[in-house]
Parts: C-alpha cells; sequence; structure tokens
C-alpha cells in the first residue's frame, strides 16, 4: 500500500498473490523441475498491455511485495518479468523526483 498512497504515483493494476493462479513446479529429488503452472503469466501481460494503454508515454513499473509472494513464486514471476523486459521497481524508484 506504500507504493499507491504516494503523490504523482499512477496505480494501474494490483495484482495480489491469491489472483495469479499459479501451480508450483514437480518436485524431482527434493528439487524443483520443470515450468510454474497456470494462467498467471497472461494476468500479468494482459495487466501490463492494459497499463501501458490507459497511461500512453507514462513509465510502467512493476513492484513485487515481498511479503505476498512465497520464495519459488517471486523468482517465477521475476524471471518472466526479465524476460518481457518489464522493470521490476523498488518502493525508492516510485518517489517523486522535485524539479
Amino acid at each position: 500500500m506504500d507504493i499507491v498512497i504516494k503523490d504523482g504515483v499512477w496505480v494501474g493494476h494490483l495484482l495480489s498473490g491469491y489472483s495469479l493462479p499459479m501451480e508450483a513446479p514437480p518436485q524431482v529429488n527434493g528439487k524443483s523441475s520443470g515450468e510454474v503452472g497456470g494462467m498467471w503469466k497472461h494476468s500479468i501481460k494482459v495487466s501490463y498491455e492494459a497499463t501501458k494503454a490507459g497511461f500512453p508515454g507514462g513509465e510502467v513499473i512493476a513492484h513485487l511485495d515481498q511479503k505476498s509472494f512465497k520464495g519459488w513464486q517471486k523468482n517465477a514471476i521475476t524471471s518472466y518479468l526479465q524476460e518481457q523486459n518489464i522493470k521490476i521497481g523498488k518502493p525508492n524508484d516510485f518517489l517523486c523526483k522535485k524539479i
């Protein structure tokens, strides 16, 4: 919520952990093996594209709340965002710069 209440920051979409359908990859000998299943990639892509369209010329940055996701979920989301060349920001990246 800290991001949402900052002045000068427009929020396009909030995707909570429970709203992203993610299926844990199968385990082989105690290690993850394979892709994370579910429609989560589609949800992220559609939200990103809608935000870009809604704020033409604006910088779109993804922010992951560290407490909302399990480690394997955060790793999968981060990898996907990087593959899509979507910048991942930390809370300080959302501060307004005064001129």
